[in-house]
């Protein structure tokens, strides 16, 4: 045994790269001179990543720091990864085993991909059931694998997961092992090492052992610490209870590529997390997870599912069995005979070759943006979170939408983006020439500036037919204290802080705050547009007043307040149905766009009931002895949005320090 000083008994440094180089080559940008979205250039630019790509130092992609605000043009060797991330010096023979292993699924991983980018023409593709399991453990890991789950999963104290705490403490003593991340390695071992089917087979024989309530009520409160194989229960949660399908970004459109956005949770049923998984493995192509309870006719209820993906269909794929005759063999058995024969046969040698064809969705933009912003909010919560895209164009449009979102809004830190929009918007040229976006064109070293980053000022143009555009006004972040009021009077509403007697309050005292005329921000904004929309398609179709309508035009109205819950059901079904027609927007599963979609329909009924009485009464006449309509007080005041405005201020002090709130994220949990 060589002596302890001995350089060669010293484990050699590896840098481990969480996410794999061949999904990074995918956002890597082009040669200089070559435009982005050229087409060809696209299809043919795989081939040119090669071995000449490394010798002129091709591989190299965007890359924004949002801690720092400062936009890079970085090497693959170096991003996305750590050092020794899956060095395990436990293991005798080589420490970089975990990494090895790893390689070797990332390599048939990528083949996968691979057939996937070629059937986007044909919008379907088929795999074997083999290739189907190594896809599902990849995308598995592709979250696991991360360096701060690695760091912070496994944490005894970790306050995101207290019902492990006991089972780790535990496990790592009948394990012998030292320390979390040891844990992390055992795990990540036993899936590298374990077949897929064998990790799910084990899953499902717990479920049978304690039963599927028991076993959510443990990955709720407190897991038996008597169970070592957490492991494979959190793997069969996802193969059994999730369905895999295949988005495409739409035209002109590519997704954005993030520090966490493997296995970003988005979406909530029943108030808890994980209606959807997503994982982004390409410019063109997202791989999504969805919930199997999402099949249900019922689940798409508002008031059950809380999702901005769950309009996009994904089509449950056909399958084509090897053996043809498995099911009319086990015809006549008893339903769990049954089960248990598929599920033995599904580990044999010809289940394997079962066939299963699955659909692409192509998205449209808009859909694309919501993945998109998905990713960008989860991201920005990242200690250290950064942005890698291929196409500045898109990242662009995808950028200035993401600024004027609602959405983002509720986040609280659009700011952190500013830099990069700020660049893309200075040096916005016909096409977007990456040379000329990072100033790589003729590059000059500056002492004291780190290789490869943007400096601050704009650059010039390369040429003089590289006319800069005017750049557009710069979104600018809301910070008035009606602004800070609204944000959380919204926030508090969305976690169920606040209860309403009816949905019409709700949605009253919400248009009361966000008409306010300190406001300036996206939310205020959409109920604007809405308004406008709404008011602007009704002058058009509306009659004008009957003669024989018998309303005094001298006397000013204003709608009711409040209104019990009967009465607000009522009135959504009345006014707010004459509003669905006019297509100015409608209810869906994204809870912040319906509290704006309903504060719009009482502001254009307050329309109606300044310009309009006419049809108001008509549509309320069943609630009309309710005084819906009542006598304008000459103030005009909002008083219960007074009082509320000032119980949120109130409410907003004893919560500590804002930066919580700041980073609150309606749709997305990792």
């Amino acid at each position: 045994m060589a002596p302890p000083g001995d350089a060669a008994a010293q484990p050699k440094d590896l840098y481990h790269h969480f996410i794999p180089r061949f999904i990074l080559r995918q956002f890597q940008v082009f040669p200089a001179g070559q435009l982005e979205l050229n087409p060809r250039v696209r299809a043919e630019w795989p081939l040119w990543k090669g071995g000449r790509a490394r010798k002129k130092g091709g591989q190299r992609v965007c890359y924004y720091n949002i801690t720092t605000g400062t936009l890079e043009l970085r090497g693959l060797a170096r991003i996305y990864g750590r050092p020794n991330l899956y060095r395990d010096l436990k293991d005798p023979v080589d420490v970089h085993s975990l990494e090895h292993a790893l390689a070797g699924l990332e390599q048939a991983s990528c083949f996968i991909i691979k057939s996937i980018h070629s059937s986007l023409p044909v919008s379907s593709f088929s795999l074997p059931r083999k290739d189907l399991a190594t896809l599902r453990k990849f995308i598995f890991l592709m979250h696991y694998r991360n360096d701060a789950f690695s760091l912070a999963y496994f944490s005894d104290k970790n306050p995101k997961e207290p019902h492990l705490g006991e089972w780790m403490r535990k496990f790592k003593v009948s394990r012998q092992l030292d320390a979390e991340t040891d844990i992390w390695l055992t795990g990540l071992r036993y899936y590298l090492e374990t077949p897929h089917h064998t990790i799910v087979s084990v899953g499902e024989g717990l479920r049978e052992r304690y039963g599927d309530q028991p076993i959510s009520e443990m990955l709720q409160r407190r897991f038996d610490p008597a169970i070592e194989e957490w492991y494979a229960i959190d793997y069969e949660s996802l193969a059994s209870y999730f369905f895999l399908g295949v988005w495409e970004a739409a035209d002109d459109t590519e997704f954005v590529l993030g520090t966490n956005s493997f296995g970003l949770w988005e979406g909530l049923i029943y108030g808890s997390p994980g209606a959807h998984r997503l994982y982004v493995v390409s410019p063109r192509v997202a791989l999504v997870l969805r919930r199997t309870f999402l099949h249900h006719p019922h689940s798409n209820d508002p008031s059950i599912l809380y999702s901005c993906l769950a309009d996009i269909p994904i089509a449950q794929p056909t399958i084509e069995y090897a053996d043809k005759f498995i099911f009319q063999r086990m015809q006549d058995e008893d339903p769990w005979i049954r089960k248990s024969a598929f599920d033995a046969y599904r580990a044999t040698p010809k289940a394997q070759d079962d066939r299963f064809t699955f659909r692409i969705t192509k998205l449209s933009r808009e859909q694309t943006y919501a993945v998109n912003e998905v990713i960008i909010m989860n991201a920005s919560l990242h200690p250290n979170g950064s942005l890698t895209y291929a196409s500045s164009k898109a990242m662009f449009d995808t950028l200035e939408t993401y600024m004027s979102s609602h959405n983002t809004f509720m986040g609280g830190k659009r700011a952190l983006f500013h830099p990069l929009l700020q660049k893309l918007q200075a040096l916005k040229v016909d096409d977007f020439r990456l040379d000329a976006l990072l100033n790589v064109s003729k590059p000059q070293k500056v002492k004291g500036q780190v290789k490869g980053q943007v400096k601050a000022k704009t650059a010039k143009p390369t040429s003089v037919t590289n006319i800069f555009s005017p750049p557009p006004p710069s979104p600018v972040d809301s910070n008035s204290d009606a602004d800070h009021q609204l944000t959380i009077f919204l926030r508090f509403t969305i976690e169920g802080g606040i209860t309403f007697p009816s949905s019409y309050n709700r949605a009253y005292l919400l248009l009361c705050m966000a008409t306010d005329r300190s406001i300036s921000n996206p939310i205020s904004k959409r109920i604007q547009d809405m308004q406008d929309a709404a008011v602007s398609r009704l002058r058009l179709l509306l009659d004008p007043p009957l003669p024989a309508i018998d309303i005094p035009q001298e006397s000013q109205a204003k709608i009711a307040e409040t209104l019990p819950k009967e009465e607000s059901e009522l009135f959504f079904s009345l006014v707010g149905h004459m509003i669905d027609q006019l297509e100015v927007g409608r209810y869906s599963n994204d809870l912040l766009a319906n509290l704006i979609y309903e504060a719009s329909i009482v502001g254009v009924t307050r329309w109606l009931a300044k310009e309009r009485k006419d049809v108001l009464f008509d549509l309320l006449y069943p609630i009309d002895s309710t005084g819906y309509v009542e006598a304008y007080e000459a103030t005009g005041s909002t008083t219960s949005a007074r009082i509320c405005l000032n119980y949120i201020a109130n409410l907003a002090a004893t919560q500590g320090d804002d930066d919580e709130w700041r980073g609150f994220n309606p749709y997305s949990f990792d």
